[in-house]
């Protein structure tokens, strides 16, 4: 199962951890028995020396259980940390991989002026800068004013920028495809055939052409349309 970085961005910056509850309270009480039972004692031994010994052994049972809870909060502090760089090796697959469209299917941003998304912005922390996109009033109070936050979003709107290209320069091939497929159908005449393979032949795949300057590694090197535009002239 794919890992989603939005639950994971709002585990840290939407709502915290769950359930944190304080840390509060004083120290409690806790009794510790000798496993010898009652009344059973050496004979002639000392009573201030057995009473040494059972504070010392209290004294080594409290020290015990802390040192693994000592262990354990500073792994919890490093957490988000451990999580970053997790990441650090994938791709963000973004916010979700269902729906979304040119909105790009996130609660933080869209790729096209939908209300409440109507403040244009362009990434700026991202790989790929300048690609536009919209929030809404509180991200521009909250999430906007945070570095950190806002290059972790422009992650997100990369991932859905080059998914939406990748999505758009499938259908115009397509489209373009279609468009000569009928042209080569003996059922229509001469004339159409024509205007259909020079609508096809004019119809330029300028999404695809986007998606190999921004992202060239998502495209293979022998589906690139350029390279095949440049070896027509």
């Amino acid at each position: 199962q794919e890992v989603n970085p939005e639950d994971i961005f709002n585990m840290f910056f939407g709502g915290g951890m769950p359930g944190g509850g304080g840390m509060g309270g004083g120290p409690g009480f806790r009794v510790y028995t000798s496993g010898m039972g009652p009344g059973f004692a050496f004979g002639g031994m000392n009573p201030n020396m057995h009473q040494r010994r059972r504070q010392q052994q209290h004294h080594h049972q409290q020290q015990q259980p802390q040192q693994p809870e000592g262990i354990l909060g500073q792994l919890v502090q490093f957490l988000p940390l451990l999580m970053i760089l997790f990441l650090s090796f994938f791709n963000m697959p973004g916010e979700s991989s269902s729906g979304g469209g040119a909105t790009g299917g996130s609660r933080y941003f869209s790729l096209t002026p939908v209300n409440p998304y109507i403040n244009p912005l362009h990434t700026k922390l991202s790989t790929v800068k300048d690609i536009p996109y919209f929030v809404t009033d509180k991200f521009v109070r909250t999430i906007g004013r945070d570095r950190y936050q806002l290059s972790q979003v422009e992650r997100m709107v990369e991932e859905s920028y080059k998914r939406y290209l990748l999505e758009e320069c499938n259908n115009q091939k397509n489209y373009k495809k279609k468009l000569e497929t009928l042209a080569t159908k003996r059922t229509i005449s001469e004339q159409e055939r024509n205007n259909l393979m020079k609508k096809a032949n004019n119809f330029d795949l300028v999404r695809c052409v986007e998606l190999e300057e921004l992202f060239p590694h998502a495209v293979p090197k022998h589906q690139r349309v350029k390279q095949s535009h440049n070896t027509e002239f």
